[in-house]
């Protein structure tokens, strides 16, 4: 069983605030100071959530590659970022905070602790910085194209549709990895759609078609936007019809 436990404590200065962590038994591991920059509420909150992310994806501390599963699980100190993760929160400004929580890590146990003995008086092995200037998006990559987000929405129907035999206690796990290896594949090409409707009722819309990239071993399309303020994100997956075609090669 890997495990992350974290501690927030605030600090004099208003933004900023000490996270602890540690993925020992025996061992305090480490500091991180979070300054937070963002202007919003329950700066406290986007502060632990960040820091969370940063070790789990950036600084790695339970492994590289890491997909949450039954056997990671993650105690913080905060009950506020349960309600979050469980949609019980009207502290809609943060989600976009907890994301990660929702979608790569979404199969991991999620527990509270406030005990404070296994950080007082004692040093850590590492002290490290953290800005946070706002919330960070989940990505994968999908070939041919590059990285992009990725929502609770997107992964749920994604799930519906494609993972209904696998068990309920698995499939937040397995969606999250068939997801990644599908738009990853070796297979996938840019396709296009021959249907003026759809074109045209995203432009009435002020938004942008889309861009479909086929996974030709599992006849499957990924619809990928780039809009302002959003920029590369994927917004749906559903089974390939014979409205789409292969790119033309440049000459």
């Amino acid at each position: 069983m890997n495990f992350l436990k974290i501690h927030t404590v605030a600090t004099n200065h208003p933004d900023i605030y000490l996270v602890h962590w540690t993925n020992s038994t025996t061992r305090f591991k480490g500091t991180l100071k979070v300054r937070v920059t963002a202007l919003i509420e329950d700066r406290h909150i986007a502060a632990e959530l960040s820091a969370m992310r940063h070790l789990l994806e950036d600084k790695a501390v339970l492994g590289n590659n890491l997909v949450g599963n039954e056997g990671s699980h993650l105690i913080c100190s905060l009950g506020a970022i349960r309600k979050l993760r469980n949609g019980e929160s009207d502290k809609s400004h943060l989600a976009p905070y907890t994301n990660f929580l929702k979608t790569r890590f979404a199969g991991c146990p999620l527990t509270v602790e406030k005990r404070t003995d296994w950080f007082q008086d004692m040093v850590p092995e590492s002290t490290d910085d953290l800005l946070v200037t706002g919330p960070r998006r989940e990505t994968i990559l999908v070939s041919g194209l590059g990285e992009v987000a990725v929502t609770e929405h997107v992964l749920e129907r994604f799930a519906d549709r494609y993972l209904q035999e696998q068990a309920s206690n698995q499939t937040a796990h397995q969606a999250w990895k068939k997801l990644c290896e599908t738009a990853a594949h070796k297979s996938v090409r840019e396709v296009t759609r021959n249907c003026l409707w759809a074109g045209a009722i995203h432009n009435k819309n002020g938004k942008q078609e889309g861009r479909y990239f086929l996974n030709q071993h599992k006849n499957l399309v990924l619809v990928v936007t780039d809009n302002p303020r959003e920029g590369k994100r994927l917004v749906t997956t559903y089974p390939a019809t014979r409205h789409f075609h292969a790119m033309p090669k440049a000459a």
